[in-house]
């Protein structure tokens, strides 16, 4: 499972500057975040041989072209302020990528967020900061290197049907920042 970071660090790497380089400001992160969940959704499914499941969906966004390679399609991010990828049928746990302004800067995040309870008939989430920057410093870098490491336990994660392998390891090395 290790060879997954390996391989996931390829995928981001070779995301093409000139595909995202003709966005500025939220749109340009909010396309490397997508170009970042299509890629992640690809090699989880090359390695896995489980589809995750995109909100909104995969095909929105992009097209695929073979061999890790995404193109965004027009307007496919228009409107988007949140994606969210779970495993398949199981919705207690999602990888989350969201666009949000805080004291009037423009920020994204990248979240893995668990179903910790329910009340009233209605599932409460906890989440844990994976990477979080103001648009205008954002670093494709820090995000893999950030995400890097829990992917092999998210895979786990997927491969098992039980949360809490990437859980234990949300809590021993991200910030939980609520829910």
């Amino acid at each position: 499972m290790k060879d997954i970071e390996r391989h996931l660090r390829a995928d981001l790497d070779s995301i093409p500057t000139e595909t995202v380089d003709r966005f500025e400001g939220v749109a340009r992160a909010k396309a490397i975040i997508a170009l970042v969940f299509l890629r992640v959704w690809t090699r989880m499914v090359l390695d896995t041989g489980k589809k995750l499941q995109m909100s909104p969906s995969q095909y929105r966004i992009g097209t695929y072209k073979g061999k890790m390679n995404w193109i965004l399609n027009e307007g496919g991010l228009d409107g988007v302020t949140r994606l969210e990828m779970t495993g398949g049928h199981v919705k207690d746990y999602a990888f989350v990528g969201e666009a949000y302004e805080l004291n009037g800067v423009a920020r994204m995040r990248i979240l893995f967020s668990f179903q910790e309870d329910e009340v009233k008939g209605k599932p409460v989430f906890v989440s844990y900061l994976v990477y979080d920057g103001a648009v205008a410093d954002f670093d494709r870098e820090a995000l893999v290197d950030a995400l890097g490491p829990a992917i092999p336990e998210w895979m786990s994660t997927i491969v098992t049907g039980s949360k809490e392998p990437l859980w234990a390891y949300s809590k021993e090395r991200f910030e939980c920042v609520g829910m």
